[in-house]
Formats: C-alpha cells, sequence, structure tokens
C-alpha cells in the first residue's frame, strides 16, 4: 500500500467509514474500572464516550454527551457515586443512562413539565 493510505486524512475517513463506523469496538478492558462507580472518558474515532461500573458492577458504556445542550459530562476520570450529572444544568442521568432529573426545565422551580418525556 502506498504511504498516502498511513498519513492522509481521506484514507482515515474511508477507513473509519468502512471499517468502524457500524462495527463493535473494543474501547478499554474491565480492570480498567475496578470498582462500583469508576467511570472514565473515552473518545472513539471523535465521539466522545463514558465508559463506567455501575452499582451492579456491570460494565456500560453511554455517549458522553447531554440530551440538554450537547454538553460533555465527564471530563476525567471519577468516582460516581448515584447520578451522572452534567455540569452544564446539572441534567442528571441514573447509572443505567435513563435520564432522571430535569432542574427547572418548566421554569425556575419547576422540574417537570407535561411537555417533556424523559424516556
Amino acid at each position: 500500500m502506498p504511504n498516502e493510505c498511513y498519513t492522509s486524512e481521506k484514507y482515515t475517513q474511508l477507513e473509519r467509514k468502512k471499517l468502524f463506523e457500524d462495527k463493535w469496538a473494543v474501547v478499554g478492558v474491565a480492570s480498567s474500572l475496578l470498582n462500583k462507580g469508576d467511570a472514565k472518558p473515552f473518545d472513539l474515532l471523535g465521539i466522545p464516550i463514558i465508559i463506567l461500573r455501575d452499582d451492579q458492577n456491570k460494565i456500560r458504556v453511554f455517549h458522553n454527551v447531554c440530551s440538554h445542550r450537547g454538553h460533555k459530562i465527564l471530563q476525567k476520570h471519577c468516582k460516581i457515586k448515584n447520578v451522572i450529572r452534567c455540569p452544564y444544568h446539572s441534567w442528571s442521568y441514573d447509572l443505567e443512562g435513563k435520564l432522571i432529573s430535569t432542574p427547572h426545565i418548566g421554569g425556575v422551580g419547576k422540574h417537570e413539565t407535561e411537555d417533556f418525556d424523559k424516556s
């Protein structure tokens, strides 16, 4: 193969699309998250993800993006106790990735609204 295949952005994008985009990928090993609540951010081909060990000792992977304003949730390896909380507006997710808290979504002091489905 010519050198260009290893150095060209064009080939990188082609390889990403054809080989990785719709396939499973290994992003780490379970031993890197030893304890319940251990979590770390990871960038997978430009896609920000969170890898964590939940309270049932199961490894989970989520997009590292808040569904509210698209803010990155985790910046560095950390210990999560009960919820994954976005630092921007404090939207919170349980350790299974379900949105559980939407502070002030209905206005100041109103944390629920009929017009918004959390699922």
